[in-house]
């Protein structure tokens, strides 16, 4: 609220540190209560590839800035899927996110990042391939511990490969990864696809049960914090 009022440039600056932190913290916290399982799926079906290309638009400047080319094998025909896709959107990103990071550490070469999928029996197989540069054994036998991460201070917090398993182990699925230093990393996504599509019953928006009116309303607030109430009552 502070960052959209009319404030001198140097309090704008310290405003922006503080709005910057606040949602560093936030996106920690989350990822914290996702790896807890506080935070149920939220299942829909959708089209897979429809949801790594909104993925990869959300990255779409810094990959080409980074000089990363990506390189699409998608599997034809393949069925939509019953999947929370903002959790699996989140496991996406978290992938694309530490494939441009091992591919910036191969200064001088050009980055490739090679996303396929394909149907196998019941499942659907997604992977991600990058040429940087790989990693050890002894790394692999740790990455998906919470806060575990080869990235320097700052950089990660260690949480998003064990957020990433957590999630995919919840959707019923696997993933595992495949990676030799100065090789390149590969990571493989299995997750089952439903037998059956769950029929979903539209709703008349007519019928809805729901009243209409056009008096204006009134909204009572009740929380125990102060300053929770002062925000909701000024939003």
């Amino acid at each position: 609220m502070l960052m959209e009022q009319e404030v001198a440039p140097e309090i704008k600056e310290q405003l922006q540190i503080i709005n910057d932190g606040s949602k560093r913290v936030k996106d920690i916290v989350k990822r914290m209560l996702t790896f807890a399982r506080q935070a149920k799926p939220m299942k829909s079906r959708i089209d897979i590839h429809e949801l790594i290309e909104n993925t990869l638009e959300i990255r779409g400047y810094v990959l080409k800035t980074a000089n990363i080319e990506v390189t699409r094998h998608y599997g034809e025909d393949l069925p939509w899927i019953t999947v929370d896709p903002g959790q699996l959107q989140q496991v996406f990103l978290n992938l694309i996110v530490n494939a441009e990071y091992a591919m910036k550490q191969n200064q001088g070469f050009k980055g490739v990042l090679t996303i396929s999928t394909r149907k196998a029996a019941d499942k659907m197989i997604l992977s991600f391939s990058d040429n940087g540069c790989g990693m050890s054994r002894e790394t692999i036998g740790k990455l998906f511990q919470p806060f575990f991460t080869t990235k320097n201070p700052g950089e990660g917090t260690g949480l998003g490969l064990s957020v990433s398993r957590s999630i995919i182990l919840e959707h019923g699925g696997e993933i595992t990864v495949e990676s030799r230093p100065g090789s390149g990393s590969t990571f493989t996504i299995e997750l089952p696809i439903s037998a059956e599509p769950e029929v979903i019953e539209e709703t008349d928006p007519d019928n809805s049960g729901i009243p209409v009116s056009n008096v204006k309303a009134r909204v009572m607030v009740i929380d125990d914090e102060p300053a929770v109430r002062s925000l909701i009552e000024k939003c």
